[in-house]
């Protein structure tokens, strides 16, 4: 965690949209949730993104990251 906000590194060179669908990939895999339950809702073109995770219990979420997070509404 860095300010709040969750710092994600991937390998894959942001062309085409690859580095976004890695990162779905990765947090699919690491939360254990279908990609389909992730989308990112702002910054499909920058470094930082809103990454919205659907169908996840919020304390199951803080459990897997390690960390305290603040609950968004």
């Amino acid at each position: 965690m860095e300010a709040g906000r969750l710092k994600v590194k991937v390998t894959v060179p942001p062309e085409g949209g690859k580095a976004n669908k890695a990162l779905i990939e990765l947090l699919s895999k690491e939360l254990k949730v279908p990609k389909s339950s992730i989308s990112i809702v702002s910054g499909q073109t920058s470094r930082v993104k809103r990454v919205l995770i659907e169908d996840i219990d919020f304390a199951y979420l803080q459990k897997k990251l390690g960390v305290e997070v603040e609950e968004i509404s």
